[in-house]
């Protein structure tokens, strides 16, 4: 779907009805790849070099409420959003409302559109390079 589709299909449902859902991590080793110094002069910053543990956080937004949040160390993947699918976000969801998320390749199995469905709610993927539709990119 185009962006421009797109964003007119969102315009013509209600608030209520639309949940954003993503997926974002944190390493504890991260740094900043960009910072200050003298003009002229080279910024420095260290790193460690070594991997350490990443937490990451699934959630949904609906109606400017943040809904069915889960914190797990790790990777999200496959199994995991499944996992958060089925036991948590479809607690939380009403049916007619219409999930809302990124075209990464384990939001397109048929086991979470089956799940979603069972509740008497739908799909629809943002367009290609799209994070900006996403309000939930921007909490």
């Amino acid at each position: 779907m185009l962006r421009n589709e797109f964003i007119e299909k969102v315009k013509q449902i209600s608030k209520e009805n639309l949940v954003f859902i993503d997926e974002s991590g944190i390493e504890d080793n991260a740094c900043r790849e960009y910072g200050w110094s003298i003009k002229g002069t080279r910024c420095y910053g260290n790193k460690a070099y070594q991997h350490k543990s990443r937490v990451s956080m699934i959630a949904g937004l609906c109606n400017n409420q943040i809904i069915a949040p889960v914190i797990f160390e790790g990777n999200c993947n496959k199994a995991i959003f499944t996992t958060y699918v089925e036991t948590i976000l479809i607690k939380e969801l009403r049916p007619g409302q219409i999930v809302i998320m990124d075209n990464i390749n384990f939001h397109k199995n048929n086991t979470i559109k089956v799940l979603i469905e069972s509740v008497g709610c739908s799909i629809l993927f943002l367009p290609t390079y799209s994070p900006d539709l996403n309000p939930i990119e921007h909490y």
